[in-house]
């Protein structure tokens, strides 16, 4: 905290002077108009949220009253059919596959027929038998076969029918979605078993399910949805099924963990019905169905009118700080007029234009600093002049010293006129080492850090390995190839020169003959990176230093001698950072192998 009000005051006594009277006045008579504004605001919103969601549970409960209504209609017909002797008479004779069960069968689908017209929400009645036996009366198809279970074979596998197995009363089975002609529809299921009073023993002998459209349970909860709501109400079940909901494709879904209510508020958000708006959520828990009934709304829609008066106080406030705001900030821009004319002129000479001179307005504080300021820029300018004098004659001395050194092409002169007089004593292997070396030495001290083709690494390569290859009295061969793909790919140049003059002097001149040295210049399959491989048949690496090599970390680091490996591997890094790798792998007395992974970069022509 003393750290925090340390760095306030650095920042006022740091801060301009306009900066700081802004901060006199924000603190003397903006802030604490904020403040009152935010106190009222927040007491004025939690009050009327509070009343809101009051309003809202008692809805929740209406609603909930008015859905097990409509479920009692169901339930009252449900148990009327369980009841029906005429109906259930008809059971036992069902099973028949003679005409006994035929006559059952029309009688059964009769009774179905004249229930399902009592409402007109009900989708389809189903008479199971224990036996597998049914009759399935679907109003939207009234087809005995083209029904709502017609991609069960058994229809004691249906859920209502397996939800109601040793069950006794009524058993509500949630919403379920059911897929016809591409669209998905949802039903929520009553059913209950059916016993035989004179033998009861037998237990039941079937179960009468009733299918409900659940678009009746949406139309309960939420009887308008012309155009978007600022609120809107949703079922879930005790086992997280979602009963109804505004939009019908989330109705039958499972939510996990339904009792959490963060997982409500996830679900609520993920279906994007409320997107951009703050929700508010209510809940209520009805015991006759074990149902959840919630309430969202959204919070800035239903606090828009209180929000509206608050902004009018903060204009009326606000207004009121215009006159003393104008004041301050005329006095303001007086005074930082004069701050900026001193500020400006000192930029000036910063940038290096000492022949500024700034007016001298007024005789106060600012006019004295301008006139100090003038002054100073005038001694500064004899100086200067004084010291560009100085410079000048170190200069030239420094020139005439340069001069006198040698200059390279002197070094490429006059190794041309010794290969001139090796071609005239017929020295021709000479003559060739020379040209070899002169060709070096262009590569290597023109623009060392440059970029050069694959092509032209390799022939400077070929030139320079050929010279160490004398230089050791032939104990090795070598051989460079190149994918033809890859000749146009560029690298910087030496690059290589560390790992092939490593090959060179720590694995093959020891040898008595015998020494392979290869380089090979290849594309990888997609085209995105150059694959470079240095093998030496020579003395071999260690394994556990070849390892080292491959930690990126260690094969970087340098003891600021070297200008090998080490060297080599941060010069990579620094090139191309993580679009660079290698491995290295090496067996004593038997070699050693460096594979380079570098971006395919391809000089583009314009």
């Amino acid at each position: 905290m003393n750290e925090l009000l340390k760095k306030i005051i650095n920042f006022y006594h740091n801060g301009r002077l306009k900066t700081k009277l802004f901060i006199i006045f924000g603190l003397s008579s903006l802030l604490p108009l904020l403040m009152l504004w935010g106190i009222s605001t927040k007491v004025s919103e939690n009050s009327l949220t509070d009343s809101v969601n009051q309003m809202m549970t008692g809805n929740l409960v209406k609603i909930a009253e008015r859905t097990n209504m409509n479920l009692n209609i169901y339930t009252n017909l449900l148990y009327q059919m369980s009841k029906d002797e005429e109906l259930t008479g008809s059971l036992e004779a069902l099973a028949d596959s003679g005409p006994d069960g035929a006559v059952a069968y029309y009688r059964i689908n009769k009774r179905l027929r004249q229930y399902s017209d009592a409402e007109e929400d009900i989708r389809c009645i189903s008479v199971i038998g224990a036996n597998g036996s049914n009759v399935v009366y679907d109003t939207q198809t009234d087809s005995a076969v083209d029904n709502l279970w017609r991609n069960y074979s058994d229809l004691r596998m249906v859920p209502p029918y397996r939800d109601a197995e040793g069950q006794s009363g009524m058993i509500l089975t949630p919403t379920f979605i059911f897929l016809e002609e591409d669209e998905y529809s949802h039903y929520l299921h009553i059913s209950r078993r059916i016993f035989d009073l004179n033998h009861l023993d037998r237990g039941s002998i079937a179960t009468i399910i009733i299918s409900i459209d659940a678009s009746r349970m949406n139309e309960i909860c939420n009887p308008a949805e012309d155009g978007e709501k600022d609120d809107f109400n949703f079922i879930v079940a005790r086992d997280g099924t979602i009963i109804s909901y505004p939009d019908k494709q989330y109705a039958g879904r499972r939510i996990e963990n339904a009792q959490d209510f963060s997982a409500i508020v996830g679900f609520v958000s993920d279906t994007g019905i409320s997107s951009g708006r703050i929700l508010e959520i209510n809940v209520y828990h009805d015991e006759q169905s074990g149902w959840d009934f919630y309430n969202v709304y959204d919070r800035n829609s239903i606090l828009g009118d209180v929000r509206r008066v608050q902004k009018i106080f903060l204009l009326v406030g606000g207004a009121a700080l215009v006159t003393a705001f104008c004041s301050i900030l005329y006095f303001a821009r007086q005074i930082n007029s004069s701050v900026n004319e001193v500020v400006e002129g000192m930029q000036e000479v910063q940038a290096g234009n000492l022949d500024v001179v700034l007016p001298i307005r007024s005789h106060d504080e600012f006019g004295l600093i301008a006139d100090n300021f003038n002054q100073m820029t005038d001694r500064v300018n004899a100086l200067i002049e004084e010291v560009r004098h100085a410079v000048a004659q170190q200069k030239n001395a420094e020139i005439q010293a340069l001069e006198a050194q040698i200059n390279p092409h002197f070094l490429y002169n006059t190794l041309d006129s010794i290969n001139w007089m090796a071609i005239e004593k017929e020295e021709y292997e000479i003559s060739k080492m020379l040209r070899d070396l002169g060709v070096i030495l262009r590569y290597s001290i023109g623009k060392s850090n440059g970029m050069v083709s694959v092509a032209e690494a390799a022939d400077w390569l070929e030139k320079y390995i050929g010279l160490q290859k004398i230089r050791f009295d032939d104990v090795f061969e070598y051989s460079i190839t190149i994918d033809p793909e890859a000749t146009k790919c560029r690298l910087h140049k030496l690059l290589l020169q560390p790992f092939i003059e490593n090959a060179i002097i720590h694995g093959l001149k020891e040898l008595d003959g015998g020494g392979m040295l290869r380089v090979d210049f290849t594309l990888s399959e997609d085209r995105q990176n150059l694959h470079i491989t240095i093998e030496d048949n020579g003395a071999g690496m260690p394994r556990e230093l070849a390892q080292k090599y491959n930690d990126t970390q260690w094969a970087v680091s340098d003891d600021g001698n070297s200008i090998g490996l080490h060297n080599a591997f941060s010069r990579m890094c620094m090139y191309y950072g993580a679009r660079a790798s290698w491995k290295v792998t090496g067996m004593e007395k038997m070699g050693t192998v460096i594979m380079l992974r570098l971006p395919a970069l391809v000089e583009t022509t314009s």
